[in-house]
């Protein structure tokens, strides 16, 4: 195929993967992370910046989103930037392949990206994840035609997208690594002239120079407990985390989307087109490709699966970066089936099922319903009502839309101890007439739910309702007594 006959299809991909990201875009509520994003961007620069160091991400995502911002701040608008990075990153996937493995590849790669329901999910979500896969990939792609070219520009593109990368998101180090390694390997397979050996060296030492006011931030996030969310949330991951990890780069985070039999038939042609593709490493033309596709996917996850064992890092947000040299292995292993007829029933299977698994994520709920809780709160709200969280950082979603009609108490610590639990709900008692209580069940802050038991003693419960995600909400009166009495 000729790269003006690749134009036509890649558009087409394009203009798929564009409406797989753009639809249904402000249809779902916006949950905590995003709502953590949208207030982190609102702030000055400067404050923007600070927060990032208290917090456990570095800065340039909510940079971006905080100029993005003033195009609007719906959810459409909020959510539209992770999915113009996500179409972009099609892009570059399909460059990458090509110069990996050529147009066919390319093309392919470009198609698995696009439907991959686990990148659509991420591009639908005003996080930082979509970004740093960008700019890892780009970066990546940027170092190859160092070597290969051994242009000077390239070399600076590389620095350039690599030191983004490592401001958006930590899990670049691992990539940075994965670089280093597969730069190394080339450089002495390849006998490369010492000049060569210069320019990496120079590259590498930029990229440290440049991302070294950032360092003692990291070292503090990370000495400090900086997201300890994953191992109170998730802990420690095993082998079985690995197999998830393959079945989400695969289908996508919920394997249930799928019909029994068709998931388990995925799987087989998700496996089958990697083994053949693995199989490549026999022919000499292929293997400089298939080290690359492998070290990227390798040395990242198993360095994060590694470190995880004492100190828990490893979740499927964190490694959306190596989900597109997933795609260009299976791709490859699409293009080296021996017939044609073979090759298009492979990909025409993978799309219906995937696509299936898209138009299934996007028929169900995924985030909780933090927009019907705000509704329903500020419709029944009255002079002198108060809301309460626990955990309190739920707050955030249900202000970003309540915009401050309503107060709110922030005060329950994480975890609730009965001591604090009674100070708050005293507080409250003398200052408000009325508490709503939103409590998330089985959440490791407050398992017992100590505020509401307090609150079932000391005042009379009112009313209660659910909310899809957001579990359970409760009206108590603080004038009246409770209700046993």
């Amino acid at each position: 195929m000729r790269p003006q006959q690749a134009r036509l299809p890649l558009a087409m991909i394009l203009l798929g993967g564009s409406f797989l990201r753009f639809i249904g875009l402000g249809r779902e509520s916006i949950w905590l992370d995003e709502a953590t994003s949208i207030i982190i961007a609102r702030m000055n620069l400067s404050s923007v910046v600070a927060w990032a160091a208290g917090d456990i991400h570095p800065p340039l995502y909510y940079l971006a989103l905080h100029f993005w911002l003033r195009l609007g701040d719906n959810e459409f608008a909020v959510r539209a930037l992770s999915a113009l990075l996500g179409v972009i990153t099609i892009v570059i996937v399909y460059a990458l392949a090509r110069e990996l493995f050529g147009l066919c590849t390319g093309l392919l790669s470009a198609l698995l990206l696009a439907i991959a329901p686990l990148h659509i999910w991420y591009s639908q979500e005003a996080r930082m994840y979509v970004m740093v896969t960008l700019w890892s990939l780009l970066a990546s792609y940027c170092m190859l035609l160092a070597l290969r070219q051994q242009r000077v520009r390239y070399w600076l593109g590389y620095v350039l997208a690599a030191v983004l990368a490592l401001y958006t998101h930590y899990f670049a180090l691992f990539v940075v690594l994965f670089q280093n390694l597969f730069i190394l390997h080339w450089l002495w397979r390849n006998h490369a002239s010492k000049a060569l050996w210069l320019r990496w060296l120079t590259a590498e030492l930029t990229i440290a120079l440049l991302f070294l006011p950032w360092v003692p931030i990291l070292y503090h996030q990370a000495t400090t407990g900086g997201g300890g969310w994953v191992e109170k949330s998730i802990g420690k991951p095993t082998v079985r985390s690995l197999l998830d990890t393959w079945l989400g780069f695969s289908v996508g985070l919920d394997s249930q989307l799928y019909p029994l039999l068709l998931r388990r038939a995925a799987y087989a042609v998700f496996g089958l087109c990697i083994i053949i593709a693995l199989s490549g490493l026999l022919v000499e033309r292929n293997r400089e490709g298939l080290l690359f596709c492998l070290a990227y996917i390798g040395v990242p996850l198993l360095t994060a699966w590694t470190l995880s064992q004492a100190k828990p890092m490893y979740t499927i947000r964190y490694l959306l970066p190596f989900l597109p040299a997933y795609c260009v292995l299976v791709a490859f292993g699409i293009e080296r089936l021996p017939q044609t007829w073979m090759r298009s029933a492979v990909v025409l299977w993978l799309a219906m099922t995937l696509l299936m698994g898209d138009w299934n994520t996007w028929r169900i709920q995924k985030n909780p319903d933090w927009r019907g809780a705000s509704a329903y709160v500020l419709q029944q709200a009255q002079p002198g009502d108060v809301v309460l969280f626990s955990p309190r950082w739920n707050a955030k979603p249900f202000d970003y839309y309540a915009r401050g009609r309503v107060a709110i108490d922030m005060d329950l610590p994480i975890p609730v101890t009965t001591n604090a639990a009674d100070q708050v709900v005293a507080d409250i008692a003398q200052r408000y007439k009325r508490v709503w209580l939103f409590w998330e069940r089985g959440h490791y802050s407050d398992p017992a739910g100590l505020a509401k038991q307090i609150l079932d003693k000391q005042a009379k419960l009112l009313t209660t309702h659910d909310f899809p995600g957001v579990r359970s909400l409760f009206l108590y009166d603080l004038t009246a007594g409770s209700s046993g009495s």
